[in-house]
């Protein structure tokens, strides 16, 4: 049974989506969610608060990619980059209205859009950062990279494949497309 809260976030998440930062009502997601307002607002103060929660819940699926990752050869690193590709792809084709709308409200909103991404992807960020740290250590990729840069090239070609899909899904598939990705990225860090 899928919870109140859960429920709530799941529609804030569509009406965000679908309306932005400013046009998404309180009312809206409360009547989407099947609450009335006052129940949506027990469980989250005000709109901010919960379009936070939205952003936190999306990124949390995707930085369990780094726990207990192995990291002892080129194989585990490969294996490693290639489930973060996809798990990433599959997060934004799953919420891809509502990344879309907030690529498209950084300029109204930035300010709230830089907090709020950098609250909701920094755990995942910081662990793909640290991850390619000690890969860099244990020699497993190039010395010169930077691993704040390298992964965010990786996370930047798959959100720029996933935004382009609707314009290239008749040439290849997502599936294809995060392959390609994950080889041309591990052809670049290799020592």
């Amino acid at each position: 049974m899928i919870s109140t809260e859960d429920k709530i976030l799941g529609a804030a998440t569509v009406v965000f989506g679908r309306r932005g930062v400013t046009g998404a009502t309180t009312r809206e997601i409360a009547r989407r969610a099947r609450v009335n307002e006052v129940t949506l607002f027990r469980h989250f103060r005000n709109k901010e608060e919960l379009l936070r929660r939205v952003i936190v819940c999306s990124g949390q699926r995707f930085e369990d990619v780094f726990d207990a990752a192995p990291l002892e050869s080129a194989a585990d690193l490969r294996r490693t980059v290639a489930k973060c590709a996809r798990v990433y792809a599959q997060k934004l084709i799953e919420n891809e209205e509502f990344v879309r709308t907030f690529m498209g409200e950084l300029t109204r909103h930035l300010a709230l859009c830089r907090r709020l991404f950098a609250e909701g992807g920094k755990p995942t960020r910081q662990k793909f950062i640290a991850y390619l740290s000690e890969a860099k250590r244990k020699k497993l990729i190039r010395s010169d990279i930077d691993p704040t840069m390298a992964a965010d090239a990786l996370t930047a070609m798959i959100l720029g494949g996933v935004m382009r899909r609707p314009l290239t899904g008749a040439q290849y598939g997502i599936d294809a497309y995060v392959k390609t990705c994950v080889k041309l990225y591990l052809k670049g860090l290799q020592p």
